[in-house]
C-alpha cells in the first residue's frame, strides 16, 4: 500500500493498524555496538502524523515513524520511536525542505527529545 506523508509517497508492507494498537504494542530497541535508539515526545500537533529523520552528512535518505499514544505507568504518552539508529547526528525534519532540529544518538543508549 502506498501512502503520502510529509508530501512524499512511500510504501508500507502492511495496512496501518491504527493508533489504538500502538498503545499496547511492544517496541524492540536494538542498541549496542554502533547503534542507539531515539524516542521523541512530540507536542499534540504531531498526533496522527509521521516524523522523518535523516543522518547529518548522510546520503539524504530519510526514515520515518508514526506518532502514537503509548501506555506508560503515568498514563498515555505521545511518542515517536526509532528503535535502532546508527550512532551520530540526525536531522529531525519539519517538512519536506525544512530541518527542525538535530539530535545526537549515542552508541548503546536511548536518546530522548521533547519536540514542541
Amino acid at each position: 500500500m502506498i501512502t503520502m506523508a510529509n508530501g512524499h509517497p512511500h510504501e508500507h508492507a502492511a495496512p496501518d493498524l491504527g493508533a489504538q494498537h500502538a498503545s499496547s504494542a511492544s517496541v524492540a530497541l536494538d542498541i549496542g555496538a554502533g547503534h542507539g535508539a531515539l524516542i521523541i515526545y512530540p507536542s499534540e500537533r504531531y498526533r496522527g502524523t509521521e516524523i522523518e529523520i535523516s543522518r547529518v552528512g548522510g546520503d539524504g535518505r530519510r526514515i520515518h515513524t508514526g506518532v502514537h499514544d503509548r501506555a506508560t505507568e503515568a498514563g498515555l504518552k505521545l511518542t515517536a520511536i526509532f528503535g535502532s539508529l546508527v550512532e551520530g547526528d540526525w536531522v529531525i525534519w519539519a517538512d519536506e525542505a525544512t530541518a527542525r532540529t538535530t539530535v545526537t544518538v549515542s552508541e548503546g543508549a536511548v536518546t530522548e527529545l521533547f519536540l514542541i
